[in-house]
């Protein structure tokens, strides 16, 4: 059964990627081989350096022997001791290189025995000297016992030089042969690799040539197919944009409907919200102007309560006023009727005047009210309405005083920020939440948090939002909770002379 090209291209690459695995493997071997090679190298180099080291060493410990025996000169005798010291030394490193090797382990204990005899001949030489004098020392410049100790010392270890050198010659005879085979096996492998590669090129090739011409045939036979459905497709393409149309406009049609009828929901809420809020707060005032007036029609009443029977319906016809003026403030100022008498203004003389304006409010509630004015703001003037500005700063302190309870503290600040002036009320008050802090300013707007019984229509503060802008200026307020107090800022640009 002939193979497919699917199941030729897996197999062809599979040998590709073994081909590839023997290459790697052969790169792994020749590096630790040649690793192993160099190894070795600085092996035999070393025994040697350090075999050479130990006949220099000995030949000048026997010079230093013959020159103190002929001058008597000690100094002699440190550098051989020196050069004693450094032979034993070398001794020493050569056995644990050569500790691998048997055979140079022996040579090199004859190597120790012929240095051994050397240095005790030296020692003997030495000590006639020291003790027989320069005439003694005659007698001992004959060098052969100390000759022949060193030439069977050189002798050794030329020896063992060979034997290092031989070793290596046959480590490095048997890398060039592994390393010929290495690269003899890796341009084999490379050859059948790049042959493989070339066979699955020509596979992938012809396999595409041979999609290409199916693909080919394939759009030919497809032709008059899709000429038909695209004369369909666009005869439904038509008739779905129809429909679209339709649809989209129909959808319009009710959104806008049901846009129009949470919109008239929405007003028909608020109408009656703010009909309710109206209705009671002009009903409480003015009941209760009814029943103290007929109590004094009746004449039942006592001087003392006539008083208060005329205070009450003062104060509540005050109140009464105050919410009719707000609400034709409001109307004015939403319809864009509302008209300023510009004029240059003393801001401190305004605030001061407001502030006593509310005094009999703060004194019936024993609530001090503290002014400070900062020396650069005792003459600064803005320009604006000296009636409407007093109303906003006269809102701002009867809803400290409100929102304050009995011996409570309000406190005025008038300072100077740059090309503006900064009027502060802050209070000691029922503070105001932090849900319903960012909505204070908007109309007939209420913290839910607040006592009912300081309940109002929600005007003041959105005329004092209202009024402070069309005077070029900024109102804004904060609180860090709930019976933390308030504290509301009016800002005004200042005329500069």
């Amino acid at each position: 059964m002939q193979m497919t090209s699917e199941r030729k291209l897996p197999l062809i690459l599979t040998f590709v990627f073994l081909m590839l695995a023997v290459i790697g493997l052969l790169f792994y071997q020749s590096t630790v081989s040649l690793q192993e090679a160099i190894a070795w190298e600085k092996h035999a180099q070393d025994v040697t350096l350090k075999l050479e080291n130990t006949m220099t060493l000995t030949l000048d410990a026997e010079a230093e022997m013959r020159g103190f025996i002929i001058t008597g000169n000690t100094t002699y005798l440190e550098q051989f001791e020196r050069s004693k010291t450094a032979v034993f030394a070398n001794l020493s490193e050569i056995r644990a290189l050569v500790s691998a090797s048997r055979a140079q382990l022996e040579e090199l204990a004859n190597l120790e025995s012929s240095l051994g005899r050397f240095w005790d001949v030296a020692f003997q030489k030495i000590e006639r000297r020291k003790q027989g004098g320069f005439d003694a020392g005659l007698n001992e410049l004959s060098m052969q016992e100390t000759k022949a100790a060193a030439d069977q010392a050189r002798a050794s270890i030329e020896r063992m030089k060979s034997a290092e050198a031989f070793v290596l010659q046959a480590r490095n005879n048997r890398f060039s042969q592994n390393l010929n085979w290495a690269i003899r096996i890796l341009i084999i492998a490379t050859v059948a690799g790049v042959l493989a590669l070339v066979a699955a090129n020509f596979l992938v090739w012809r396999e595409g040539k041979r999609r290409s011409a199916a693909e080919r045939a394939l759009i030919e036979s497809n032709k008059e197919l899709e000429s038909r459905i695209a004369e369909r497709t666009v005869e439904l393409s038509t008739a779905n944009a129809s429909l679209q149309a339709v649809a989209a406009e129909r959808e319009s049609l009710l959104m806008n409907e049901q846009a129009a009828r949470r919109e008239a929901e929405i007003a028909n809420r608020l109408r009656d919200e703010f009909m309710a809020t109206v209705s009671h707060e002009l009903r409480t005032p003015l009941n209760s102007i009814l029943g103290w007036a007929r109590l004094m029609k009746n004449g039942t009443l006592s001087e003392e309560q006539s008083v208060k029977a005329v205070r009450t319906i003062i104060k509540n016809s005050e109140t009464q006023n105050r919410l009719i003026e707000d609400l034709l403030d409001v109307a004015r100022i939403i319809s864009g009727k509302l008209e300023l008498d510009l004029r240059p203004i003393k801001i401190a003389d305004a605030v001061r005047d407001a502030i006593e304006i509310v005094r009999p409010d703060s004194t019936e509630k024993n609530i001090s009210i503290n002014c400070t004015v900062e020396p650069d703001c005792l003459d600064v003037e803005v320009l604006g309405d000296a009636n409407r500005l007093g109303q906003v700063f006269s809102n701002l302190l009867t809803n400290a005083i409100k929102f304050s309870s009995e011996n409570g503290m309000v406190d005025v600040t008038v300072s100077r920020g740059g090309d503006k002036v900064d009027v502060t009320v802050k209070d000691t008050g029922v503070g105001i939440s932090q849900a319903f802090l960012p909505m204070v300013f908007e109309r007939f707007r209420q913290d839910v948090g607040t006592d009912s019984n300081k309940s109002g229509l929600g005007l003041g503060l959105a005329i004092v939002r209202n009024l402070v802008e069309l005077h070029g200026g900024t109102a804004r307020a904060s609180s860090d909770g709930e019976n933390e107090g308030a504290t509301f800022m009016v800002s005004l640009p200042v005329i500069i002379k």
